[in-house]
């Protein structure tokens, strides 16, 4: 190999500050400035999907508490194919029981009036057995059912335990009041008085009303609906405001303190879910009802014996 052919093998000894020679090194980390947009936009999107989320949430609770009020009326529907009657929205110890057998003393606190003037109060006196005791065979509480003492005042230490016994299809998933209390209430009176035998609705004292006792139709008139709970309240089995409800009040409507002093108040129906409330009429079927309804037409639906049908249900739900 000669000189001239060695060199061709030689390696180049070009310095490395030759122009041209280096490529620049490519910068391949982020910036802070991408860091802080990226962050922003999850932000956003975070802020927008949260009252999406919160209305999912919402809509499945009050589908969850339809379901109940559907299980409720099937369960009234039910009892009145075995019994050829509703059950009474509570009963006292003078009454002329269909259902609950007589007891040989009274303890209501106006036991010596009659039948038909007696009215019950929102205190843990007197026999009280409601509707809701009459319908857990048919929402699946059978044995909790066998355990009640009928013979005795609700508020026995014979019935302690029904007293403390959490129903689940009692109560709306949205209601964060004591576990013991109900989430619906029958309806026993268009107006504002006292719960008692001469009530026109579907839930009252003493009244085992049968459907052919409701020239109305059973689907023209509410037997359920929602109700908010009150200081005081005597829970899920107790025959008096706890359970019963009136169309004397505006939906929603907050009662006053020294309204809720007397005990023979019972108060009106409302939701924890926006706008209104959710009823079920006699044969089953669940409608909400706008807080802005006309209250006339509201009373005329729980009227059983009024004479006025309603010719759709538009004109009720928003």
């Amino acid at each position: 190999m000669n000189a001239s052919s060695a060199r061709r093998y030689l390696p180049s000894h070009k310095t490395p500050h030759a122009k041209g020679h280096f490529k620049r090194p490519r910068h391949t980390g982020v910036s802070l400035v991408e860091v802080i947009v990226v962050v922003f936009i999850l932000v956003i999107l975070l802020a927008l999907s949260i009252p999406f989320v919160r209305n999912m949430r919402e809509l499945t609770r009050r589908s969850n508490c339809d379901q109940n009020l559907i299980r409720l009326g099937l369960a009234m529907q039910a009892y009145s194919t075995d019994s050829a009657h509703l059950p009474s929205g509570t009963a006292s110890y003078n009454a002329t029981f269909r259902f609950w057998p007589e007891v040989p003393s009274p303890a209501e606190p106006n036991a010596d009036a009659s039948p038909v003037d007696l009215a019950i109060v929102s205190e843990p006196e007197g026999y009280h057995h409601n509707w809701a005791l009459a319908s857990l065979p048919y929402v699946d509480q059978v044995g909790l059912s066998q355990s009640i003492d009928t013979t005795s005042s609700i508020y026995s230490e014979s019935n302690r335990l029904i007293r403390e016994t959490m129903i689940p299809v009692f109560r709306c998933p949205s209601d964060d009041s004591l576990p013991t209390n109900a989430s619906y209430a029958g309806l026993h009176h268009s107006a504002a008085n006292p719960i008692s035998a001469s009530n026109n609705g579907l839930m009252f004292l003493n009244g085992w009303v049968r459907p052919e006792e409701v020239p109305d139709g059973m689907s023209s008139t509410i037997l359920f609906g929602e109700k908010l709970s009150f200081a005081g309240e005597l829970g899920w089995c107790s025959g008096t405001r706890a359970t019963l409800r009136n169309a004397g009040h505006a939906i929603n409507a907050i009662p006053q303190s020294d309204q809720l002093e007397n005990p023979s108040f019972v108060g009106g129906l409302g939701s924890r879910h926006f706008g209104g409330a959710s009823v079920i009429k006699g044969d089953g079927a669940v409608t909400f009802i706008s807080e802005t309804i006309d209250q006339k037409l509201f009373q005329s639906m729980v009227n059983r014996n009024d004479q006025l049908v309603l010719a759709s249900d538009a004109v009720i739900s928003e």
